[in-house]
């Protein structure tokens, strides 16, 4: 598939991985916003973390987005990592989404912990995930992991 497909794709395969009303045990809110301007904000996305690679799966379990990240640093109970590398898998087929930037924050204690430079907290076990893709989309996920390996 080539490239500008797959980029082309971002905000409607992110809408479906997210968009499953299924009840699940994550309390997450994902926040879409395309080039164009326009936004999506979804609910309930089942979080987990396995090493530094963050997977995120729609209440349906069709759809999963696998966040791999690398260059990380530890500030007081926060962990702060920079993502190399953003995977959709749907029904077997693995689709990359090419990334500007972002950053992966997690806090894996059982206490809040303060963002830097920043008046926000992460609550125990939140992860806050920050992606620019080379389309122009930027994607926001806050929640609680629903496990961490």
């Amino acid at each position: 598939m080539s490239r500008f497909r797959i980029e082309t794709l971002v905000p409607v395969v992110l809408g479906a991985l997210i968009a499953a009303v299924a009840p699940a045990a994550a309390e997450g809110i994902t926040r879409i916003q395309q080039a164009d301007g326009t936004t999506q904000v979804y609910h309930h996305v089942m979080m987990r973390l396995s090493g530094r690679t963050l997977w995120l799966r729609s209440g349906d379990h069709r759809g999963i987005l696998e966040v791999t990240s690398g260059a990380c640093r530890y500030l007081d109970g926060l962990q702060r990592c920079l993502p190399y590398q953003t995977v959709y898998h749907d029904h077997g087929v693995a689709h990359t989404i090419a990334l500007e930037h972002g950053t992966v924050y997690t806090n894996t204690t059982g206490e809040n912990v303060q963002l830097p430079h920043s008046a926000d907290r992460l609550g125990p076990h939140e992860v806050l995930v920050l992606l620019h893709t080379m389309r122009g989309t930027y994607v926001s996920v806050k929640g609680t992991l629903d496990q961490i390996k």
